[in-house]
This record gives C-alpha cells, sequence and structure tokens, in this order.
C-alpha cells in the first residue's frame, strides 16, 4: 500500500493530529484497520514528527513545504484553452498555511512573565533582588 496509515484516522495521535492539520484524513481502500492517504503513510509522518520533538503543528508545517515544493515542481504554471493552472500559486498559499502553524507553535511557547530562581539556600535568604 502506498501511504498506508491507521484508518480511521487516531486523532488521540501525534501523527493523526499532523493528519488533520494536513487534512488527508480519507484514507482510501481501507481494510483490516489500515489505508492510503493521499500525502504521507503514518511511518513518515512518524519520522517527521521525529525531527520536530514531536510537535504535530510544526510537523505539518514541514509536511506543507514538502507538499508545495512537490505542487511548484510538477504543476508549474500553464494555461490551455480556457483552463490555468498555477502550481506556484498552490505552493505560496501552502507555505503561508505552514507560517501560520510555525507562528502558532512560537506564540504558544513564548510569555512574558519570568520568574527569579534562587541557586542556593543562601541566595533564597537574602533579599538583593528586592
Amino acid at each position: 500500500m502506498a501511504n498506508s496509515g491507521v484508518a480511521p484516522v487516531d486523532l488521540t495521535s501525534n501523527v493523526g493530529r499532523v493528519r488533520v492539520l494536513l487534512g488527508d484524513t480519507d484514507p482510501t481502500n481501507v481494510s483490516g484497520g489500515y489505508g492510503d492517504y493521499l500525502y504521507f503513510s503514518d511511518d513518515e509522518l512518524d519520522a517527521v514528527l521525529g525531527l520536530y520533538d514531536n510537535n504535530p503543528k510544526l510537523a505539518a508545517a514541514r509536511c506543507l513545504e514538502t507538499i508545495a515544493a512537490s505542487q511548484a515542481l510538477l504543476l508549474k504554471s500553464w494555461t490551455s484553452d480556457d483552463l490555468s493552472v498555477r502550481g506556484d500559486a498552490i505552493a505560496e498559499s501552502l507555505r503561508k498555511i505552514a507560517q501560520q502553524l510555525r507562528a502558532e507553535v512560537v506564540a504558544s511557547e513564548s510569555s512574558d512573565a519570568f520568574e527569579i530562581v534562587p541557586f542556593s539556600e543562601e541566595d533564597a535568604d537574602s533579599s538583593w533582588w528586592n
């Protein structure tokens, strides 16, 4: 099977969460709890997750960029009669979604608050920072 994965999508797993973010949730040829997905296999998604500390949004962003590169290379831009295909525009849209996912991760990890933590009990008893 090409792009084999658990079917239906396991929404409690990081692989399933990446699938949801990619919109790759409708498998074909479902049999025995597995099916074929459009873009990536579960093993491929698991590998990408491993590269990004199991963060589904960062993994999905990388996957979208991979899809964007394929679209730009394969479709390019062409017109025939009244049909026009712009692979570059599709790729740019996918890259913007990837950028948005990365921004969401940065926003959730950043904080304006900080705490002064003493390094020893001697520091804890002093009030030099007050």
